[in-house]
Formats: C-alpha cells, sequence, structure tokens
C-alpha cells in the first residue's frame, strides 16, 4: 500500500501544535505568568511548528527528495518589486477597508480601533513577520500545496489546503480568543471563509511566480494590522464578506489568464 504522505504530514502538524499550545504556551501562561512579549515570542516558536516538523522529520514526508532540493524549488521564481508589493497590499488593503467600512457604521475614527500597546512598533512589527508569514510557509505553501495538486485541481487544492490550514488553528481560537460567547460563531465562520480565500490568493500568486516570498508578505499583510487592531465581531463580518467578492474575482482572472496562455 503506497504510504499517503500528506495524511502523515498533517496529522502530525495538528498533534504538535495542540501539544505545543497546551503543554508550552498554557505553562509558559499559567505557571510561569510569563509576560506578554514572552508570550508572544513563544507563540511565534509555536507558529514556526510545521517547519519544525517538516525539515526534522523529512524522510518521514518526502523521502525520494532532499531537503534543498526542495528549498530550492520553493524559492526559485524570480522576485519582482511590483507584484511582492501587490501581494502584501493586497491583504492589508482589504483589512483596511473593512476597519474603515466598520468605523463608518460604527460612527467612529478608524484609529479609535488601533491601539499599538506598550511594545515598540518596530518590535511588533518584527515578531509579526517572524510568527506566522515565515514560520508556517515552508510546510503550508510549500509542501503541502505540491502534495495537494498531486491529487486535485487548483480550486479544490486550494480549498483543501486552507481548510487544513485554518482549521489547524482550532485551539488558538478557544484559548486566545476574545470571543467567547455568541460572536464566537461568525467568528469561526470569518476565519474558515477568510483563510481559504487567502490560501486561493496565495496560491494564484505561487502559480504565476514560483516563490514562497509571495506568500510569506501575503500571510504577513494580513496579520499585522491584527497586531494593533481592537474591533468587534462586525469587522470580521465585513472582512468575510470582501473576501467573498474579491476571491472569486481573483480566480476568474487566473482562469482567463491560463486560457490566454494555451
Amino acid at each position: 500500500m503506497k504510504t499517503n504522505y500528506l495524511k502523515k504530514y498533517i496529522i502530525s502538524s495538528y498533534i504538535l501544535v495542540w501539544a505545543l499550545i497546551i503543554f508550552v504556551a498554557g505553562t509558559a501562561s499559567l505557571v510561569f505568568h510569563a509576560p506578554p512579549v514572552i508570550m508572544w515570542i513563544v507563540r511565534n516558536l509555536i507558529a514556526w511548528s510545521p517547519t519544525y516538523l517538516l525539515l526534522i522529520g523529512w524522510k518521514h514526508f518526502r523521502p525520494d527528495e532532499t531537503r534543498m532540493v526542495f528549498i530550492k524549488r520553493c524559492f526559485s521564481g524570480k522576485v519582482k518589486l511590483l507584484p511582492a508589493l501587490c501581494s502584501f497590499a493586497l491583504t492589508f488593503g482589504l483589512s483596511v477597508l473593512a476597519l474603515f467600512i466598520f468605523s463608518i457604521i460604527m460612527g467612529n475614527s478608524m484609529l479609535s480601533y488601533i491601539d499599538f500597546g506598550k511594545t515598540a512598533l518596530p518590535l511588533s512589527i518584527f515578531l509579526s513577520f517572524t510568527s506566522g508569514p515565515t514560520g508556517e510557509e515552508l510546510g503550508w505553501r510549500g509542501f503541502m500545496r505540491e502534495e495537494f495538486h498531486k491529487k486535485y485541481g487548483f480550486l479544490k487544492s486550494s480549498v483543501c489546503q486552507g481548510l487544513v490550514w485554518c482549521f489547524w488553528h482550532t485551539l488558538l481560537w478557544v484559548v486566545d480568543s476574545d470571543f467567547t460567547d455568541w460572536r464566537a460563531i461568525p467568528y469561526v465562520i470569518s476565519n474558515i471563509v477568510v483563510i481559504t480565500s487567502m490560501t486561493v490568493l496565495m496560491n494564484i500568486f505561487l502559480e504565476w511566480h514560483n516563490n514562497l516570498l509571495y506568500s510569506v508578505l501575503l500571510h504577513f499583510g494580513f496579520n499585522i494590522l491584527y497586531v494593533f487592531l481592537d474591533a468587534d465581531i462586525g469587522f470580521f463580518m465585513i472582512l468575510t464578506v470582501l473576501y467573498l467578492v474579491v476571491t472569486p474575482i481573483a480566480v476568474l482572472v487566473r482562469n482567463r489568464t491560463a486560457e490566454r496562455l494555451l
């Protein structure tokens, strides 16, 4: 029977991240009462778990290829300034637009929903960039994308990847969310829609440019606002609608571009 390396990787990644959240982050928070910056660093280390798992357990997931060949392929495409800026601006812009609409509806200024906190701005940006954007992409958009693409076409593969990535965050929705009442339902729905849509957008950039830097920047563009955001569930509902509008348009553009190249 042929080994299902993708299934092994997905199950292992879930077990690892949940164990790290419970035993490492839980201990740091509940036992040692670590300050916010230390907890942020702990979360960043946990966010890198898909990469740790892939590289350390490489022979269990891709025994027919070396790590270096795989990594070189993931970053083989030429990086172009304009597409790189667009990858960041796309997700960052959607978040800003959602906040703008939300602020108008609520009758407040956008800045009233931004809290820079006590951590220095450069450190906040650095910690945001070195968490999920740089820590997760080699596993999700590197290994997992290739494996799903072997089985399915572009859209089905992207949706499957998005759902795996989305529910990998399940435990965080419980322990690291402010929405523990009825708002948890639209918050989870928003996560499912937005994360899956982001995966589709990432895969379009990767199909065109074949360099994980684009998905890193797209991921960072999404994450950076949430470092400072202090908004209610209405923001996430608006963001969900925006992604439901933008993603099908992006898929249509991708399909038409592919047709012209045939």
